[in-house]
């Protein structure tokens, strides 16, 4: 066979083919013999061992790993910090992942090139454009209204360039929305290598901000009001041939760690509406993803067998009857909480959308309330 030489590419493209597959003593091995032949070592390289002891929930390994990091490439990373962060969180070390997170906090603002973001007038700022609705805005955090069918990344450029003619500085994208979803965003003040951004990103990546969302899903009723429930499966996410589009699936071996609570809220039936049967169950739910998946909402419960009113990828065969009465998916988030750049705890909240107000508006309370099924 060709020889391969077993230089910093190499390696670092092993670890994270390990990484990615779940073999963190695999990818610390590989690490070790890295380090053993004196083949350089990369902040990409870092990262990849960083995350696969995060799914391995090897905390201490991935703290002694970031703690290196840190001493060989000081820039901020609050990717490979949240991947820390989410190890020791996933041990029960609360304490330790909120310790870490503070302590890179201070001393990334003590590297004065990556000072904290400078404070953005919400006035100017808001008059700049008139579509921008600020929902929030503290050190090193702001939160506006996405509305359906604008892409994340179209609301991070109107952001900035308010920002930027009035004289401020660079933001930073740390979470999505996907397209048709409507609700709050929020975005880091300050470019991708200050202090606040990678504060923020930080807390995405470990799993510390926490994004509460509402749905309305079909099929059979997930129970009264008040009841609770965890859908735990592992996801597969692919790119869809010839588009730009992902698409999820349920992965049992080999998926990514995936985990949505949910709390019913309402359960209704829709009633007949231009020839539409009449008895349809819908439960209006509230959904906290603890992972952050592509479509990890719609792919957990469409697999459940409670898809997404008007979901066109998860549930075409009922999309057409559902768009007569929802003009688009029903998914909305509701409140994103997370510390500010001042360490403080903040919420930023916005009601549902008017055109998911008006699809709940055709719908009818149910007095007999369906009992929750087994969860497949």
């Amino acid at each position: 066979s060709a020889h391969v030489e077993l230089d910093t590419i190499a390696y670092s493209a092993a670890v994270s083919a390990c990484e990615k597959g779940g073999e963190w003593v695999q990818a610390l091995g590989l690490f070790g013999e890295m380090l053993a032949t004196r083949v350089a070592t990369s902040p990409i390289t870092y990262f990849a061992v960083i995350s696969a002891c995060e799914h391995g929930t090897s905390w201490q390994h991935g703290l002694a790993l970031f703690s290196e990091l840190c001493a060989r490439f000081p820039e901020p990373s609050g990717l490979a910090l949240g991947n820390v962060i989410n190890a020791c969180r996933s041990a029960s070390h609360w304490a330790q992942a909120l310790f870490v997170l503070d302590r890179e906090k201070s001393r990334w603002e003590t590297l004065g090139k990556l000072g904290a973001a400078t404070p953005v007038q919400i006035p100017a700022l808001a008059s700049e454009n008139k579509d921008l609705h600020i929902l929030l805005q503290l050190p090193g955090v702001l939160a506006v209204l996405k509305p359906p069918r604008v892409l994340t990344e179209l609301i991070i450029d109107r952001v900035e360039a308010s920002i930027g003619r009035a004289g401020s500085q660079h933001v930073t994208c740390v979470s999505r929305l996907d397209l048709e979803t409507s609700g709050v965003l929020v975005i880091a003040l300050g470019s991708c290598t200050s202090a606040s951004a990678n504060y923020v990103r930080a807390q995405f990546a470990g799993r510390l901000a926490i994004k509460t969302y509402h749905c309305l899903c079909s099929g059979h009723g997930l129970g009264a009001f008040g009841t609770r429930a965890v859908r735990s499966a592992p996801l597969s996410i692919e790119s869809v041939e010839g588009t730009n589009s992902l698409r999820a699936s349920v992965a049992p071996v080999g998926g990514l760690e995936a985990c949505t609570l949910l709390v019913v809220k309402a359960c209704f039936h829709l009633p007949s509406l231009d020839g539409m049967q009449d008895g349809s169950f819908l439960t209006f739910a509230e959904a906290r993803p603890i992972t952050g998946r592509t479509h990890q909402i719609r792919v957990h419960l469409a697999s459940l067998g409670r898809p997404l009113v008007s979901d066109a990828v998860y549930d075409r065969h009922r999309f057409t009857s559902d768009s007569r009465w929802c003009p688009r998916l029903f998914l909305h988030c509701s409140r994103v909480t997370l510390h500010d750049a001042d360490a403080t705890l903040c919420s930023a909240t916005a009601s549902l959308s008017p055109d998911l107000i008006g699809a709940l508006g055709l719908l009818r309370g149910m007095s007999e309330i369906p009992k929750r099924q087994d969860f497949p």
